[in-house]
């Protein structure tokens, strides 16, 4: 400690502080091309999805990965929201292909910065119609919406619209009467009911959806997860889930688990079609149904191959979808090559339907067919 003393007059000059500086590139930054970002703006991205998926990109591309292993908790911590509104964003993205997992549902996740392959998001949620907007109306709590002016509505009790959104004991099917909410459960109801699921034990199912649906902040938006997911797992022919009852699908909540990886069936069979030869059994995709034995066998494989590593390499076959298909087009190439897939015979067996099971797909593309 200084025990000098100064004259008066003579004490040193005091040197300022310097000013923060403010965020520094040598701190770290995320290079993003502007093709990506203007892609992302037309993306339409809702709440929570798109600062999600710019913190995905800062903690993958800005530490020079392609994806990493990104808990939910992270990346509530991180952000600021809901561990609940972060794990439903993220399976949105998954869906959409805005976003990608490898692996099983703790594996790595990343961004997808091929834009071409996003999908479209869920359809919007409806809005409840309500009669008689000029006058007002009574609701089943008793209050009585009195309109203001033309943009936002004032209840009884001075409540705005806005301080209702907040509420987290209210929905969007609170401001109706008993008869448009039971209206509009039923409206959900029969969508998802045409989801695709066998309509098997129609009044349980109900009540269960009715339930849920009661639980939800955006009904119409969870009926549409809901419906999405649904013919998602149908497409991919998930096993045994073409013949899972609406009731049980509600129970167990399967709409959590993990999605199937998409498989292009179409490219896979136009592969086949053009590099075998003439005499063997060309494919139409139409009659390439989920309920075949040959599509359900591709869509195991393809997840398989796309998501679980090779003991011999640790790193899946393929993790795009162009190269997926460039690897089956090579078996498709090999098994051509083979001597006695030329001879006339051969069309009794040497089907696509038989191809594509996993294991002799990897024996034909080892060789092993002669």
């Amino acid at each position: 400690m200084s025990n000098l003393a100064y004259l008066p007059g003579h004490e040193p000059e005091q040197v300022p502080a310097e000013p923060p500086r403010g965020p520094q590139l040598e701190n770290g930054y995320v290079r993003i091309s502007h093709e990506v970002m203007r892609a992302l703006g037309r993306a339409r991205l809702r709440g929570s999805e798109y600062p999600i998926v710019l913190f995905i990109i800062d903690e993958t591309w800005g530490w020079h990965v392609k994806h990493k292993v990104l808990r939910t908790s992270y990346i509530s911590n991180g952000l600021g929201i809901p561990a609940t509104s972060v794990s439903e964003a993220v399976a949105e993205l998954l869906r959409r292909r805005v976003l990608y997992r490898v692996g099983d549902s703790q594996g790595p996740i990343g961004f997808n910065k091929n834009y071409d392959q996003w999908q479209s998001k869920s359809s919007a949620s409806k809005r409840v119609k309500r009669a008689n907007q000029e006058s007002g109306m009574i609701h089943h709590n008793a209050e009585q919406l009195v309109h203001d002016n033309g943009e936002q509505t004032i209840h009884q009790n001075r409540e705005s619209n806005k301080d209702r959104k907040d509420r987290k004991d209210i929905n969007p099917l609170s401001d109706s009467s008993d008869e448009q909410v039971s209206n509009e459960l039923e409206s959900l109801f029969d969508e998802f009911w045409q989801a695709g699921l066998p309509k098997d034990g129609k009044k349980p199912a109900k009540q269960k959806f009715i339930a849920l649906l009661k639980k939800q902040s955006d009904p119409a938006a969870f009926t549409a997860r809901l419906i999405d997911d649904i013919r998602t797992r149908l497409d991919a022919a998930v096993p045994g889930f073409a013949k899972l009852h609406p009731k049980t699908y509600l129970s167990q909540q399967r709409w959590e688990d993990e999605l199937p990886e998409r498989c292009p069936h179409a490219a896979i069979i136009e592969a086949w079609n053009a590099e075998m030869p003439a005499h063997i059994e060309k494919v139409s995709p139409e009659d390439w149904t989920p309920d075949s034995h040959g599509f359900q066998a591709l869509a195991n494989a393809w997840h398989n191959f796309k998501t679980k590593p090779r003991s011999s390499t640790g790193k899946p076959v393929f993790t795009q979808e162009p190269e997926g298909i460039e690897f089956y087009r090579e078996v498709f190439r090999r098994l051509a090559a083979v001597d006695r897939i030329h001879r006339e015979e051969s069309a009794r067996w040497c089907r696509l339907s038989w191809a594509v099971k996993q294991q002799e797909t990897i024996k034909i593309f080892k060789g092993e067919v002669a």
